[in-house]
This record gives C-alpha cells, structure tokens and sequence, in this order.
C-alpha cells in the first residue's frame, strides 16, 4: 500500500506542476527559437540612402531661402541703424544751422553800429617848427 501512496503522490505532484512545466518548456522553446531565426538574419549597415534629387534640390533651396531671409533682416536693422543716425545728425545740423544764423546776425549787426556812430574826424596837420 506504502507503493500505491507513493504512485498517487507522485501522480499528484506531476498533476500540479504539470501545466506550469509545460507552459515554462513552451516558453523557453519559443525564446530559443526566436532567438535562434534573430541570430541568423544577417546585420545591415544602415547607410543613408542617396538622395533624392528633388529632395536635395529642395532642401537646397529652403537653406537658400533661409539665408536670404537672414540677410534681409540684417538688412533692414542696418537700415533702421542708419535711419537714426540721419535723423540724429540732421537735429545737429538744424542746432548748428541755428547757431550759424546768430551769429551771421550779431556780425552783421555789428558791422552797421560803427556806421551810425559818428566818425572822429583826424586833427589838422600842425606847421612844423623849423619851417617858420
């Protein structure tokens, strides 16, 4: 009898484990096998692919743009720049001009003042002595 609890303890310990040794051996077969087709591909060099003419053509002409349109922009702050610097010195050409006119007219002012101011006439030649 000791032999027929031994055969169903057996049984029952192969029936308990049995479905979760099978999935594991089933598991384990299909990681070899994937593992096994992974390790037969063969390895490519990723190499970039030749470019196609059109897409090389536009990426050409995006750049182009890009720089064209960085060149307009510097463009237009060099024109702003010197916008302000003429309206700077056109306010200091005005100031100037400003001060050119006074003094043209305190020059010319006084150039007529000594004419409304009655000339000194010279003193008349006195005889000379030893001419008597």
């Amino acid at each position: 009898m000791k032999q027929d609890n031994n055969v169903r303890s057996d049984a029952g310990a192969r029936k308990g484990r049995s479905p979760v040794f099978i999935v594991l051996s089933l598991l384990a077969f299909v990681l070899a096998v994937v593992f096994g087709v992974y390790e037969t591909i063969p390895v490519k060099e990723h190499k970039a692919p030749a470019p196609d003419p059109t897409a090389q053509a536009i990426h050409d002409l995006q750049t182009s743009l890009q720089q064209a349109l960085d060149q307009l922009k510097a463009l237009q702050q060099t024109v702003s720049s010197d916008q302000a610097e003429t309206k700077r010195l056109s306010g200091q050409v005005n100031a100037l001009s400003g001060k050119l006119e006074a003094l043209q007219q305190s020059f010319a002012s006084a150039q007529q003042a000594p004419a409304a101011v009655v000339p000194i006439e010279p003193e008349p030649a006195r005889p000379k002595r030893g001419a008597r």
